[in-house]
């Protein structure tokens, strides 16, 4: 024998000592002695044992989990958008009628309210552009739509100012407000509560053309009429909210409500013919309630 090998178990633990040729018997600590005899393949010492007591590397760890399976990836709302959008709009179009100099002066008018409410169909165009971080999407937003909202009021006869009709047929006050485009500029600020839904709410610029027309006609038993015409491009603001669908990884449909307001426009109307110191202040709202069906195509 070339040299030999010995082992020993201290608590559980294998130490393995290699060396040159040695004598005795090794002792196990607190169980005798053990003698291994040498043993030797082609010159080479190899030790067969076993370690009792001691689990094995390979019970101690833990069973093989299988992997989830992959869940397909959630719709992205990064990125820039354009689409198209229809819808109605329903107005509120209060105007109010008040006798110049005062009421008191103006016995054969008292001060009047009408409402006009211009409504009707909108539809147009929109683009603007999403970040997504997590479940949350911030966005801008422009959006310009051809409109046909348009309303007209006529009360007849005309209350004076102690609550009583002028006399004679024919006499009236008419009013009338139409609104033929109207466009948005908003910041979007949006969730996503499951995949492929996208809620949020929406506000910012608004900005429209809104042709206004009014009349107090006193003919044919009065002499005199008090016309106004106002066509005008106005700003206001515009609040709202609204959900998107993501149908494919590049189209998406929505549904959006908006309320707009555009602010009141005033003008005082001289008689016609000229009647000092007689005269009449219109005053028209302009704000509308939008509601919208529509899609985009995302990039």
């Amino acid at each position: 024998m070339n040299g030999r090998l010995y082992r020993w178990l201290a608590a559980g633990t294998l130490v393995l000592t290699l060396g040159g040729p040695l004598s005795g018997s090794a002792q196990v600590a607190g169980q005798g002695q053990v003698d291994q005899e040498d043993k030797s393949v082609g010159g080479q010492h190899v030790l067969l044992a076993a370690v009792s007591a001691v689990p094995t590397a390979a019970a101690k760890a833990p069973a093989a989990v299988a992997a989830p399976p992959a869940m397909a990836s959630s719709f992205n709302w990064t990125g820039f958008y354009v689409g198209g959008h229809f819808g109605y709009g329903r107005g509120n179009g209060n105007m109010t009628v008040e006798p110049l100099p005062t009421a008191a002066t103006f016995v054969n008018l008292g001060p009047t309210q009408l409402h006009t409410d211009p409504s009707g169909k909108i539809g147009g165009i929109q683009g603007g552009y999403n970040w997504q971080h997590g479940d949350v999407v911030l966005g801008a937003e422009a959006d310009y739509s051809f409109a046909d909202m348009n309303g007209a009021k006529v009360i007849s006869p005309i209350i004076q100012n102690n609550n009583t009709p002028f006399p004679g047929p024919g006499n009236n006050i008419t009013a009338l407000q139409d609104t033929d485009w109207i466009g948005t500029v908003r910041a979007r600020v949006g969730l996503v509560p499951v995949a492929r839904l996208l809620v949020y709410g929406t506000g910012g610029l608004a900005y429209g053309h809104v042709t206004y027309f009014a009349n107090t006609d006193f003919k044919p038993v009065g002499t005199e009429n008090y016309p106004a015409f106002i066509d005008k491009t106005k700003n206001g603001w515009c609040v709202g909210t609204g959900a998107e669908v993501g149908l494919a990884t590049h189209f998406t449909a929505r549904f959006e409500y908006l309320y707009y307001d555009l602010g009141r426009e005033t003008l005082t109307a001289s008689p016609n013919p000229p009647l000092p110191p007689f005269g009449i202040r219109y005053s028209w709202a302009t704000s509308a309630q939008l509601f919208r069906g529509g899609f985009n195509v995302k990039f």
